[in-house]
C-alpha cells in the first residue's frame, strides 16, 4: 500500500514539474516572438531582418504545440493551432519579400504579423 501511494505521489510530482516547465517555455517562446517582432520593425538590413523572421518562426513552431485555452467569455475560433498557422505563413511571407529586397514592403507586411498577436492575445490571454 505504501508503495502504491509513494508511486501516485512521485508521478503527481514529476507531472506538476512537467506542466510547469511546459508553461515556462512557452513564456519563453512568447517572450522571443516579442523581442524578434521589435527586432525586425528595427532591422536597417535584409541580414538583421532575415535573423529576426527566422527567430519569430522557430519560436512560433515551439509555441504551436500548447494547446491553449480561451479566456472566459471568448470562443476558441479562432484555435490557437490555427493563429499559430497564420503566424508562420505571415512570417514566411514576409521573409519572402526580405529575399527579395524589399525591405520596406516586407516591413508593411509584417504589420499583419502584429495584428494576428493581438487576436491571439484579446482570445487566449
Amino acid at each position: 500500500m505504501i508503495k502504491h501511494t509513494v508511486t501516485a505521489l512521485m508521478l503527481t510530482a514529476t507531472l506538476t514539474i512537467s506542466s510547469l516547465s511546459f508553461a515556462a517555455n512557452f513564456e519563453q517562446n512568447m517572450q522571443l516572438l516579442g523581442k524578434n517582432y521589435k527586432a525586425f520593425n528595427q532591422a536597417t538590413n535584409s541580414t538583421e531582418a532575415l535573423k529576426a523572421l527566422e527567430n519569430m518562426r522557430i519560436a512560433a513552431l515551439e509555441a504551436k504545440q500548447a494547446k491553449l485555452m480561451p479566456q472566459s467569455g471568448q470562443s476558441a475560433q479562432p484555435t490557437s493551432t490555427v493563429l499559430f498557422d497564420k503566424l508562420v505563413t505571415g512570417i514566411d511571407q514576409t521573409k519572402l519579400l526580405v529575399q527579395a529586397g524589399k525591405l520596406d514592403e516586407a516591413k508593411i507586411e509584417g504589420k499583419k504579423l502584429g495584428q494576428i498577436r493581438d487576436l491571439g492575445h484579446k482570445v487566449y490571454r
